[in-house]
């Protein structure tokens, strides 16, 4: 295929600007221009010609240096700044040192001298074709790598040396960051994310888990990391050594957390992470309560007597919860020192185990330490009321009386609640026991003399508590007392108000 020909074909699809002042040169080289390209675009000055490449982004430009109102190396300099990517060739009747040095520096494609043969004019432009293409297909096709790249079903990143300098889209969506430079803003080395695990990778005094990985090409590893929702993800991590680009690496992760491995590793650690997670939730849940401003009720007992009043949450942070309510259950929290949350939003209710701080000015209560309960008070069916000071109880285990210390933490019709020192020998749920309970009614003895059995227990740091359901209702003997107790309750509750 001749010259001639090669450029013809290659031209085709492509429109050229081309800019010269003087109007008989313009026409011939025009007249030459449409033997090659189908459509020819033509410019009798510099400004006139910009005016047009900012209309359309021309692929190629073919112009004289010097003309009226813009010359050559201006126009150059505007285009270049709209589409860097222009193959530029520039002509000149005159060896100009000083616009030669210029428009290379400025990234012009060809310099040609004037006159122009044919020959010439027509390698230049084919060559310009070609590199135009090849860009094109170049761009092409880092395009579809990176489409590759950023939506494949692993993360990817690219080391140099403990470096992030390249991150795929899934990557940044699990770190929830926009690039690398926030990612390492935000976390630093990417082994600082690494979670301690046993059998896992992650930073040691011993060891620092980037440097293993780099020393260990191709090998596998597990590694534990949080994503941008706190959840905790099980991934197995691998770093590969680019060829013949020292100190670079690329490192891919796959996550395999549904495959709930983690307990084969270290059951212990991944408990306490699932209790973690839990919270996370908790916290996460507790927030779009606060967002939609949606009332919540706070639950307490007041030596037995239930207080539930409305609250909102005003503050979710850094792992405590501030919430609203009023001053009566402020006190009630106060005496109970804890509280539990209750709302239609929640699956279960929560029990906050720590009252960092009441605020009585402002009605606020800061809490942490929380948890999901599934069996809550909250749902008693029955009374229960802290009995007077002034009782005395006894627990026998057949005809063997308990020495320890005995008293009675609450009391309902159908059940009492003891506190002991110490555990009988051999007592177990199921068990039935006999209880001898002495209470006051009305400045009178009231005697319980009732079987029992025993229910379950709890253990604190210096008694037992231990529920005991009465084999027989005691309602006939209770209803009045605790009804008093009740209301003796009530009474000194409202005091508080007072202070």
């Amino acid at each position: 295929m001749s010259d001639l020909k090669k450029l013809k074909s290659a031209a085709q699809g492509f429109t050229i600007l081309y800019v010269e002042d003087n109007k008989a040169l313009r026409a011939n080289a025009a007249k030459l221009l449409h033997k090659f390209f189908d459509d020819v675009v033509v410019a009798e000055n510099g400004e006139i010609a910009l005016e047009m490449f900012k209309e359309k982004h021309y692929q190629i430009v073919l112009t004289d240096i010097r003309m009226p109102q813009m010359d050559g190396i201006e126009l150059t300099q505007n285009i270049k700044k709209i589409q860097p990517n222009t193959k530029i060739i520039i002509m000149s009747g005159h060896d100009e040192k000083e616009y030669l040095l210029k428009a290379i520096e400025l990234g012009i494609f060809r310099y040609l001298k004037k006159p122009v043969n044919v020959t010439e004019l027509t390698e230049v432009l084919y060559e310009g074709l070609q590199e135009i293409k090849n860009d094109e297909n170049t761009q092409l096709m880092f395009t579809q790598l990176k489409s590759i790249f950023n939506y494949q079903s692993s993360m990817v990143m690219m080391l140099n040396a403990a470096h992030p300098i390249l991150a795929n889209q899934m990557f940044y969506d699990f770190f929830s960051v926009d690039s690398v430079e926030e990612f390492k803003e935000s976390f630093g080395d990417i082994s600082k994310v690494f979670m301690e695990h046993d059998g896992f990778l992650y930073n040691s005094e011993e060891e620092n888990a980037l440097n293993k990985l780099r020393l260990n090409d191709k090998k596998l590893f597990h590694i534990k990391m949080k994503n941008q929702r706190g959840e905790i993800k099980h991934l197995i991590i691998k770093y590969q050594i680019i060829p013949e680009k020292e100190g670079y690496g690329i490192l891919s992760f796959d996550d395999v957390t549904e495959l709930n491995l983690l307990k084969l590793f270290d059951e212990k650690q991944t408990n306490l992470d699932e209790k973690e997670q839990d919270t996370q939730a908790m916290f996460d849940l507790l927030e779009v309560i606060q967002r939609n401003s949606a009332k919540i009720s706070m639950h307490n007992y007041y030596k037995g007597l239930s207080i539930t009043n409305d609250a909102v949450i005003t503050d979710t942070q850094n792992g405590t919860l501030t919430l609203k309510t009023n001053y009566l259950q402020q006190k009630a929290i106060q005496f109970e020192g804890k509280t539990i949350i209750v709302s239609e939003a929640l699956p279960h209710a929560i029990e906050c185990r720590t009252i960092v701080k009441i605020k009585f000015d402002n009605q606020s209560v800061e809490i942490k330490n929380i948890r999901f309960i599934k069996s809550s008070p909250v749902s008693r069916k029955t009374i229960r009321v802290f009995p007077h000071e002034k009782h005395t109880a006894s627990l026998f285990l057949g005809e063997n009386k308990f020495h320890g210390d005995v008293s009675i933490e609450d009391i309902s019709l159908d059940a009492v609640k003891l506190k002991l020192n110490a555990l009988p020998a051999g007592l177990q749920n199921g068990d039935e026991v006999h209880l001898d309970l002495v209470l006051e009614l009305d400045k009178k003895p009231l005697i319980i003399n009732a079987a029992a059995t025993m229910l379950k227990k709890s253990e604190s740091r210096h008694s037992f508590s231990v529920v005991f359901i009465f084999n027989k209702s005691q309602q006939g003997k209770l209803i009045k007392y605790i009804t008093k107790r009740q209301m003796e309750i009530i009474r000194e509750f409202k005091g508080l108000q007072n202070g």
